[in-house]
């Protein structure tokens, strides 16, 4: 196999012609080059071109961007001497088998070479040289905290950033410089490869404690001594455009990382204590396994029919409900992608917009400016719009310009804070709303909450405990539970799924919300229509053994 001609294959696979080959095969007589570098490097084919042809021929599975699928320790069993020498990269160990991604699966020497080192079994993916250069000169270039902290403890052991007589321009000067800004970068790099959704810098009396959100949970990331604090929240504080002179105060800032390997738009907060500036900095629409479309979302069958039924009302509301970071966003999100069509005028007014989309009209609220959800909404209805998203509902004034956009004719989504969806209609009647006026304008209600699923590499059986059981109110046997490995970082959980409650607005609900029912009534009748609730489909993911007792407890307790 290692025979086969390069310029042959890409021939048949119709990625260049006969007289382009001969052009590179006649140029590399003249220069020592190979010759899909000379294919490239003439015009004929991308690397990426060239790349997959390889992965179709050779039924190798093609890795567009190696560097996010590395996974931590797996660097440190292939030395950088070999991983630049054979120009590979090293991305995962599955049963003893190391899979490495190269872009010449047909190198057998590397791979014995490798195998020997590493003593595994080695099986190829296939990526471009540019791309493995990139993924090589990131991983293996990035070192972790505390060699960094050396370099900044080396750099600016006379430095103290307490004094009152530094000028604020010595200030700048001496955090943007190589080892502060590697520190920064390093650690958003590591969240957002983690697929983390916050950053937290919390100083403590003795350390800095950095830790990253996961699925919900906050996870430990690393320490160093608080002596560099100072540094650290300077450099996020610049570039972040916060007063750095301010340090007594709270302060909000962002900023946007893009580069080679990464672009998100970072939102940062400071918050003062007594041993420094906590911040925590909040990585917007970074988690790259979210598909914005509905069946990517896993509703079960009954919700997606519900939510469908729902999306074709020509007007009314559309609310999501549930507490902060329950997937409110997300689900809005992939609402608007199934309603954005060239003949729709879609207009949002979000606080912040955590992804950008084409063709849809986004608008950012910034109350220093003026800029509300109540002011910004009065405006987009100046704007001929025909679906309305509203990213909150935090206020009468909000509430009362959403009902009167969807009596007039516009189909409005937002979320609201509420525990279920009944409570959200008392809510907006609690918010000074006219109940005939809830009754007539909201169509739908959906309730949600994001459940974290069992890593699929760890999960085992157990026994529920009596008392499980009492919590739960159920009368489970076993139940499946993670028991954590290097794969899920010794959690038991990989990932989260939503479940929800859906609330259809019919005609006899209507009349029960008219003449202020109250919460028994209505659940009463919910009961009596079938209304799916949250507890039914949490307790289906824990029967399917997709997630745990714990779970369970944790968002029923919460609910009932």
């Amino acid at each position: 196999m290692k025979a086969i001609p390069l310029g042959q294959l890409l021939i048949e696979e119709e990625i260049i012609t006969e007289d382009q080959l001969s052009q590179a095969l006649a140029l590399q007589k003249t220069v020592k080059k190979r010759i899909g570098v000379l294919i490239t490097e003439l015009g004929f084919a991308s690397e990426k071109d060239i790349a997959k042809a390889l992965s179709r021929r050779l039924n190798v599975d093609y890795v567009d961007n190696p560097i996010f699928n590395i996974e931590a320790d797996v660097v440190k069993r292939v030395p950088e001497v070999l991983a630049r020498k054979y120009r590979i990269v090293p991305l995962n160990i599955r049963e003893g088998m190391l899979t490495i991604a190269t872009n010449d699966p047909l190198d057998f020497s590397c791979l014995e070479d490798i195998g020997m080192i590493t003593g595994m079994e080695i099986t190829t993916v296939l990526s471009t040289s540019t791309e493995i250069e990139k993924a090589i000169d990131r991983v293996y270039a990035k070192r972790n905290a505390d060699e960094i902290i050396d370099d900044i403890k080396q750099e600016y052991s006379e430095l103290n950033f307490q004094s009152p007589t530094m000028e604020e321009a010595a200030i700048v000067e001496r955090v943007d410089s190589a080892p502060v800004v590697k520190l920064v970068n390093s650690l958003i790099l590591e969240a957002y490869q983690q697929n983390a959704s916050d950053i937290h810098i919390e100083p403590q009396e003795h350390l800095t404690r950095v830790r990253f959100r996961v699925d919900g949970d906050l996870q430990e990331h690393t320490d160093f001594s608080n002596d560099f604090h100072s540094l650290l929240t300077t450099r996020i504080k610049i570039i972040s455009g916060m007063n750095i002179a301010e340090k007594r105060i709270p302060q909000d800032g962002s900023f946007t990382v893009n580069n080679d390997f990464i672009h998100v738009d970072m939102r940062v907060s400071s918050l003062p204590t007594p041993y420094g500036e906590k911040i925590v900095m909040r990585l917007l629409g970074a988690n790259r396994y979210i598909d914005y479309n509905l069946p990517a979302l896993g509703l079960s069958p009954q919700t997606m029919e519900q939510v469908e039924r729902a999306m074709l009302f020509p007007h009314g509301i559309l609310l999501v409900t549930g507490p902060t970071g329950s997937g409110k966003t997300t689900t809005l999100y992939a609402m608007l992608a199934k309603l954005s069509k060239p003949r729709v005028n879609l207009v949002t007014v979000e606080d912040p917009i955590e992804r950008r989309f084409e063709g849809i009209t986004q608008v950012q609220v910034n109350p220093r400016a003026g800029l509300t959800f109540a002011s910004g909404l009065r405006s987009i209805l100046r704007q001929d719009p025909d679906v309305i998203m509203v990213g909150e509902i935090r206020d009468s004034e909000t509430a009362e310009i959403a009902i009167r956009a969807a009596i007039t004719g516009h189909y409005v989504l937002s979320t609201i804070h509420t525990n279920d969806a009944l409570s959200t209609v008392t809510r907006l009647v609690d918010m000074g709303i006219e109940p005939y006026l809830v009754a007539s304008s909201v169509k739908c209600i959906i309730s949600q909450r994001l459940v974290k699923k069992i890593c699929t590499h760890c999960k085992t059986e157990v026994e529920i405990s009596a008392t499980d059981n009492r919590l739960l109110q159920t009368s489970l046997r076993t139940a499946k539970v993670g028991r954590g490995c290097q794969h899920c970082n010794s959690t038991g959980y990989s990932g989260r799924t939503a479940v929800h409650e859906v609330l259809m607005i019919d005609q006899g609900m209507e009349e029960l919300v008219s003449r202020r029912a109250s919460m028994d009534e209505l659940r009463r009748y919910t009961r009596e229509r079938g209304m799916r609730m949250l507890r039914d489909e949490v307790l289906d993911l824990i029967n399917k053994g997709v997630t745990t007792v714990e779970e369970g407890i944790r968002i029923l307790y919460s609910v009932d």
